[in-house]
């Protein structure tokens, strides 16, 4: 292969990963903007409809190991083309239920499909990318772009159109895409990659096992704080912000978009200190920064509650660069994507079992109190954990960030 084709087929790669990225988490919480409008249409309680979609978040992070084992074994980009079309035709059926069955459904088949995306799209960005962390800075800059865009585009439709449409346009888009990627693999516009780009020096064997545990508890960590602030977010703001700052969907839903898309700018500058710094180092810190502020936000108001989630948010998308780099070391390319599978078990099977219990704590307590509590110990619990990692720098990342 030649080195245009070669450029040619990592940028097609990285690409459709990106977009792959931000359909993910876009898709992964439409619902949790919908469900503040959805009482009113299926006469059921704010929590008992939120915990429809916690199935669906469940299989976001535990279908995700054998959907890399399937991206190792049959094809990246088949299993891509799967995730497109499959998840859009989940939004679809979400959007058409009319009742709380037909969510369950639509939902459920959203973190099915949706769990194609992690292991298989960041194995995919990681081999063809040259500089890692800054691709995958960039990547993360993708995903959480869905995020923000997800909860303004649902207000919008849930005051302006209807609230199916949320989720059946995106749905309808999703499919289109997968389409287009399954035309260019056919066309010979891309093919599997069977290397990484940038080859990294082999690691140290006795710190394998080190890594692995350290990131079990990390991640589970990440999963819990991360799903259940995500999807807590417009309720919080729902309760938090006066009237005169969020007095409809739309402007709720502009307020989670904005410090969601202002939260991913973080992980460029993630992306940045991972090819330069230990991941021991950018771990601990960001992990222990977030301690004070998950333990006050339930108790802030207005803009100092927005400027606490927007700093919490900011500060966990800080490390995910380091820490899809560190899985990529210590892995082998033929085992990368179980891997990340692996990894993603347990950051979004728990995350999935967090919104159950948010919907249950909310119609036990009226509020979030005790929930942001475990988050706080939690961040704690993981700051401690990631002082177990190994704290030397690669020498190539120190090579590469001195030139």
């Amino acid at each position: 292969m030649t080195e245009h084709s070669e450029q040619r087929q990592a940028l097609t790669a990285i690409v459709f990963s990106n977009v792959g990225h931000t359909y993910t988490h876009m898709f992964t919480v439409l619902y949790a903007t919908a469900v503040l409008y959805l009482p009113k249409v299926f006469d059921l309680a704010y929590g008992e409809l939120l915990g429809l979609s916690s199935l669906g978040l469940v299989l976001f992070g535990v279908a995700a190991l054998p959907a890399g084992w399937l991206g190792d074994r049959w094809s990246q980009i088949g299993m891509m083309v799967v995730f497109f079309i499959g998840m859009g035709a989940g939004a679809i059926v979400t959007g058409l239920a009319e009742g709380p069955e037909g969510l369950f459904v639509g939902l459920t088949l959203i973190g099915l499909f949706a769990s194609i995306y992690h292991p298989v799209g960041i194995a995919w960005i990681v081999a063809s990318a040259k500089k890692q962390g800054m691709t995958l800075g960039i990547n993360g800059v993708f995903g959480n772009a869905g995020s923000a865009i997800a909860p303004v585009f649902v207000g919008l439709m849930i005051d302006y159109v209807t609230w199916r449409a949320a989720f059946i346009i995106p749905g309808v888009l999703s499919i289109v895409t997968g389409l287009a990627l399954l035309s260019a693999w056919r066309a010979g516009w891309i093919r599997e990659v069977t290397s990484d780009r940038a080859p990294a020096e082999a690691p140290e064997s006795d710190a394998f096992v080190r890594v692995f545990i350290v990131l079990t508890v990390t991640m589970a960590c990440t999963g819990f704080v991360y799903t259940g602030l995500t999807n807590t977010m417009p309720k919080l703001f729902e309760m938090g912000l006066s009237a005169a700052m969020a007095a409809s969907y739309t402007e709720i839903g502009v307020f989670v978009g904005v410090v969601s898309g202002l939260a991913s700018f973080s992980s460029i500058l993630g992306g940045w200190m991972a090819d330069r710094y230990s991941a021991r180092a950018i771990y601990i810190v960001f992990w222990l920064l977030q301690v004070p502020l998950l333990f006050v936000i339930v108790s802030l108001r207005d803009v100092t509650m927005l400027t606490a989630v927007l700093l919490t948010l900011s500060f966990m998308l800080a490390f995910a660069a380091a820490e899809n780099m560190l899985v990529a070391r210590y892995t082998p390319f033929r085992w990368r994507a179980l891997a990340y599978g692996a990894k993603f078990v347990l950051a979004l099977g728990v995350g999935g079992l967090t919104v159950h219990l948010a919907g249950w704590l909310f119609d036990k307590d009226g509020d979030f109190g005790f929930l942001f509590i475990l988050f706080g110990s939690a961040a704690m619990l993981a700051a401690g954990a990631a002082a177990l990692l190994p704290g030397n720098r690669r020498r190539a990342a120190i090579a590469a960030g001195a030139e």
